[in-house]
């Protein structure tokens, strides 16, 4: 999902979501001049009607309660694995 102001995109929200029972929230980003202004509350808003009986999970290290706001609970688990070089994709 983008948000725009004119031609210029001040807001995203990415979700990847099997469609059927599990979905998770990427990244939430809003322009720096355009915080605090509801933007990306909105755009959660209008992500999570999109999912409706599917568990959405994210992690999030200093916005807990922006994603508390809306209902989203803490959950103490998760596990991560970089695979070779963390952002170099390819082969060699």
């Amino acid at each position: 999902m983008i948000a725009y102001a004119g031609e210029r995109i001040i807001g995203t929200v990415r979700v990847l979501s099997d469609r059927v029972c599990n979905a998770y929230v990427v990244d939430v980003w809003t322009y720096s001049p355009y915080h605090r202004q509801g933007i990306a509350s909105q755009m959660m808003k209008i992500a999570l009607e999109e999912l409706p009986g599917q568990h959405v999970y994210l992690f999030t290290e200093d916005a807990e309660e922006f994603y508390t706001t809306p209902g989203f609970k803490r959950r103490g688990v998760g596990l991560e694995l970089v695979v070779g070089t963390w952002l170099v994709n390819s082969p060699g």
